[in-house]
């Protein structure tokens, strides 16, 4: 393999970004689209997706053939989940113009850590985005998982979770069944442009829905908590509680920590809730005073170029 071409997809629940890199690690085209988690869009969509990708980087770099390929992507749950994610790969693979050597699937979180840790270190990756999982590696490469069931059943402290119990808090509000008053609602409405709290059924039952929509509404929470709003401070308070379950059931579950040990911490809703990632680091201290955190601040789809470099492929 002279000059060996790698492409990496990191296929999220919000936006997928695939990327073409070089030997050497020269970006040769990249580009973002739509979520790719085929629970939440289905098998079709991701596949057109997916090909859609695949034919802008033949029509951008006229390339033929790509070495190795890691689709590092969201959904991918169960052993049922991987063998349909390979089989829609494939097919998207099959209707491009290009040709693929060697493809890895991966679930994304798993992907991201493994390019986070170096080969036969522990490590931990907590992200709480539109969805909330942790996962965590020993020195024996085992992997350990928590979290990340789902909307329907889980995502606790995930901006879904954010964003449905803010809406619920409005809903409450009109009912009387909550006196307090929120800042939250004024803050929702001018975020959606709506006036009423029906037209916020309306935006919410509406047939353009999605999970990622929802999670959205958690970008106001921080200007509520700025203003010691009580409503806000108890969400970000229980999502704080429930993203350090997560990730203290997960860490649990490993041989050992020692004081080396770090904790990687990514999702907006770390990047951008300084009272929920405080609240976070305490309650952590509290069951491991001894590890460290590492907020990330890359793109995880360098964490993903890593990952494939880490497994040993020629490149």
């Amino acid at each position: 393999m002279t000059n060996p071409i790698l492409l990496a997809v990191d296929g999220g629940a919000t936006k997928t970004t695939i990327s073409v890199r070089s030997c050497i690690g020269e970006c040769i085209f990249e580009k973002t689209a739509t979520g790719s988690n085929y629970q939440a869009i289905g098998i079709e969509q991701v596949e057109k997706l997916i090909e859609q990708l695949l034919i802008d980087i033949y029509n951008s770099t006229k390339l033929k053939t790509i070495d190795v390929a890691i689709f590092a992507m969201a959904g991918i749950d169960t052993e049922q989940d991987l063998t349909i994610v390979k089989e829609m790969i494939i097919n998207a693979i099959e209707k491009s113009p290009l040709a693929i050597n060697t493809i890895i699937v991966e679930n994304d979180v798993q992907a991201t850590l493994l390019g986070l840790v170096d080969s036969n270190k522990c490590g931990a990756l907590i992200i709480s985005g539109t969805g909330a999982i942790c996962f965590a590696t020993d020195q024996e490469d085992n992997i350990y998982r928590t979290g990340g069931w789902g909307h329907r059943t889980g995502d606790e402290g995930s901006g879904y979770w954010i964003g449905k119990e803010i809406v619920n808090s409005l809903f409450r509000l009109e009912d009387g069944r909550n006196q307090t008053p929120t800042i939250l609602k004024e803050l929702v409405f001018g975020k959606l442009n709506i006036k009423n709290t029906e037209q916020l059924m309306t935006w919410l039952y509406a047939p353009d829905y999605t999970n990622a929509k929802l999670a959205s509404i958690s970008a106001v929470l921080p200007k509520a908590v700025e203003l010691s709003d009580e409503v806000a401070l108890t969400i970000s308070q229980q999502a704080a509680k429930e993203l350090a379950e997560l990730a203290v059931s997960t860490l649990k579950k490993l041989p050992s920590i020692d004081e080396s040990f770090t904790l990687f911490l990514n999702g907006s809703i770390f990047r951008y809730h300084p009272y929920i990632l405080s609240q976070f680091q305490r309650l952590m201290n509290d069951h491991f005073p001894m590890i460290h955190f590492h907020l990330c601040e890359e793109p995880p789809i360098e964490y993903i170029v890593r990952r494939a470099k880490n497994r040993g492929l020629p490149l």
